[in-house]
C-alpha cells in the first residue's frame, strides 16, 4: 500500500512539474522570439522581410545598420548628454537631501520627509499639462534644457526614500567617528556617506537610464517642431513614422541601435545594481 502511495505521488510530481516547465517553456518562447526576430529582422532585405519575416535569412544586410545610424545617432547624443548632465545632478541632490533626512535634525524634518513621499504618489501623466504650461510660460519649449530640468526636479524624488532608508540602516559609529575627527557635516557625506552607497546609486542611475531612454511622451510635448533636439525614443518615432515607414528592416536596425547602450550599461553595471536591489531590500 505504501508503495502503491509513493507511487501515486510521483506521479502526480513529476505531472505537476512537467506542466510547469511547459508552461514556463511557452512563456519563455513568447518573451525571447519576438527579441530573436526583431534582430535577424534588421539584417533583411525589404523583399526577403516581406516573404519571411518570421525566421533569418541570408544573405545579411548590414547596411541597415548604417543607414539607421545616420538617422538615429543625433537622437542618442542628445539622450546621453542629458542623462549624464540630468542623473549625476538627480543623484547628488538626491543623496544631499537623503543624508540630511537620515542624519541631520531640523525643524520639520517629519513633515518634509512625508511630503516627499506624497510626491511618489502622484502619477507622473497628472502633472504633464501643468509641467508643460509652466516650460512654455518660462520659454523653454523645443529645448533641449526642458528634457533636462525634469532630471533635476521630479527623478530624485523616488531616489530620496530609497536611499533615506538605507542611510538610516548605517551603523552611527561610522559617522560619530568621522565627527570625532572634526569633519564637519558636508565632509562627513562626501567621505563617508557616499562611498557606502555607491552600490544603490548605481542601482537608481541604471534605473533612471532606462526611464529617460524609454521616455517620449514628454519629449514628443515638450519638443514640438524642432525634433533635432528630440530624445532616443521619440526621435525613433518621428524618423521612421513616414520617412521608413516602408522599409521596415531599416526600422528594426533603429531600434536595434537604440537599444545597445542600454544594454552596454546593464552589462557593466549588473554587479552593481544586483548589489544595490539587494542592500535596499534587505534595509528596508
Amino acid at each position: 500500500m505504501n508503495v502503491f502511495n509513493y507511487v501515486k505521488t510521483h506521479r502526480k510530481t513529476v505531472l505537476s512539474q512537467t506542466a510547469l516547465h511547459l508552461v514556463m517553456a511557452i512563456l519563455l518562447f513568447c518573451m525571447v522570439y519576438p527579441l530573436a526576430m526583431s534582430v535577424w529582422c534588421a539584417f533583411k532585405t525589404t523583399v526577403s522581410y516581406d516573404v519571411t519575416k518570421f525566421y533569418p535569412t541570408l544573405p545579411l544586410k548590414v547596411d541597415n545598420l548604417t543607414t539607421a545610424f545616420s538617422k538615429v545617432g543625433n537622437y542618442m547624443w542628445n539622450t546621453v548628454a542629458v542623462a549624464v548632465f540630468g542623473i549625476t545632478g538627480s543623484l547628488f541632490i538626491a543623496s544631499l537631501a537623503s543624508y540630511a533626512f537620515a542624519k541631520m535634525h531640523f525643524p520639520g524634518k517629519s513633515i518634509f520627509f512625508m511630503m516627499v513621499l506624497g510626491l511618489m504618489m502622484v502619477p507622473g501623466i497628472l502633472t504633464l499639462v501643468p509641467q508643460f504650461l509652466l516650460y512654455k510660460n518660462l520659454g523653454l519649449n523645443n529645448k533641449l534644457i526642458a528634457i533636462l530640468l525634469p532630471q533635476l526636479t521630479s527623478a530624485p524624488v523616488g531616489a530620496v526614500f530609497l536611499l533615506t532608508i538605507f542611510f538610516k540602516a548605517l551603523p552611527k559609529d561610522l559617522f560619530s567617528a568621522a565627527e570625532i575627527d572634526g569633519a564637519n557635516d558636508f565632509q562627513v557625506y562626501v567621505s563617508v556617506a557616499v562611498p557606502l552607497c555607491m552600490a544603490i546609486l548605481v542601482t537608481i542611475a541604471i534605473q533612471q537610464i532606462n526611464g529617460l531612454w524609454n521616455d517620449y511622451i514628454w519629449p514628443m510635448t515638450v519638443i514640438s517642431t524642432d525634433y533635432e533636439k528630440l530624445t532616443v525614443s521619440a526621435g525613433l518615432i518621428v524618423e521612421f513614422r513616414d520617412l521608413y515607414s516602408q522599409n521596415m528592416p531599416v526600422t528594426y536596425s533603429g531600434y536595434l541601435i537604440a537599444s545597445i547602450p542600454l544594454l552596454l550599461v546593464f552589462l557593466f553595471g549588473n554587479k552593481f545594481y544586483i548589489q544595490g536591489l539587494v542592500g535596499s531590500a534587505i534595509k528596508m
